[in-house]
């Protein structure tokens, strides 16, 4: 059953190891890089707008603030990573900082990467990767702004992420649309539970146009969504309700084993062909009439009588 946030509460604001929650609630992490829409995530799935700070601007994230989520477990957004215009103090701060995160949080469950759908994995992204990796922590891959492509789009390019970063498994979202909240959800109740993450999308998978369900239907033997079955394979062939066509009326059946050309077909004779008349014209009478021609031209062509 997918769990349903009933509260979502800002808790703390930490930059180093003072100020971190004492009680011994589960901790899942939020990582990614900078603008890649961690704290959009977090308004979305608690459905509060102004929960987490954003901004159009990366970099604004410089602390780790907890999130208490229905006063059993806490959501931690990280600053972002890999911001170029950072100077080299605040990118080591944030070094720092995520180092002591991950020292002291001795009840963390998880930690989710949040990647941009649109971009590839940067050498950061695939660094912090295989650092989740090489710590045997329970992770996810969280695809987002998947409203800013196109289904194909999105499939080509989750394909490539997976790929670069060797995981088998990732989690398409948008905030904007709420398209994978559900799967998202779900994945949080599996990571509490200590269970690995696979499998759990479904709710939150575009679904499949029509006339692929149709060709799939055709090729199991069913019938097409909305149509009736396919009778393709019986085409040419005289439904069997259906009685067959009988000879025209006043015309006898065809006798078994006769052949057309054994038949006495009654054709009309043909008629006589006129011969064109030979006999000289008399002057002043119109010709004898051609096919084709009218009176008027007969009359035209007459020949004249000569003066006498």
């Amino acid at each position: 059953m997918t769990i349903k946030i009933t509260s979502a509460t800002f808790s703390a604001c930490v930059v180093g190891k003072d100020g971190i929650p004492a009680d011994n609630l589960p901790v899942i992490a939020l990582v990614g890089r900078s603008n890649v829409g961690k704290s959009s995530l977090i308004n979305c799935i608690t459905g509060r707008r102004e929960l987490a700070r954003t901004s159009s601007l990366p970099g604004k994230t410089l602390t780790i603030n907890y999130y208490c989520i229905n006063e059993e477990f806490y959501l931690v957004d990280l600053p972002g990573y890999g911001y170029a215009k950072a100077s080299k103090v605040t990118k080591q701060r944030i070094q720092n900082m995520m180092n002591e995160f991950f020292a002291e949080s001795k009840n963390l469950k998880g930690v989710i990467q949040v990647l941009d759908v649109r971009h590839k994995p940067s050498p950061l992204d695939a660094q912090m990767q295989g650092w989740i990796r090489d710590q045997k922590l329970n992770s996810l891959a969280v695809l987002t702004k998947s409203d800013k492509l196109s289904h194909q789009q999105v499939l080509k390019m989750r394909e490539a992420i997976a790929k670069d970063l060797k995981i088998g498994f990732s989690m398409v979202f948008s905030a904007k649309t709420a398209i994978g909240k559900e799967d998202f959800l779900d994945a949080i109740e599996k990571v509490l539970a200590g269970l690995e993450i696979k499998g759990v999308e479904g709710k939150g998978r575009k679904p499949q146009s029509q006339p692929r369900q149709n060709a799939e239907r055709s090729r199991r033997g069913g019938a097409p969504a909305g149509g009736r079955p396919d009778q393709s394979g019986d085409r040419g062939r005289r439904p069997s309700g259906r009685p067959e066509r009988g000879p025209a009326p006043g015309k006898p059946a065809d006798k078994p084993g006769e052949k057309q050309s054994d038949k006495q077909t009654d054709k009309p004779a043909d008629k006589p062909k006129v011969q064109p008349s030979t006999s000289p014209e008399t002057p002043g009478q119109a010709p004898e009439p051609r096919p084709g021609q009218s009176r008027r031209r007969r009359w035209k062509n007459r020949k004249k009588q000569p003066e006498t």
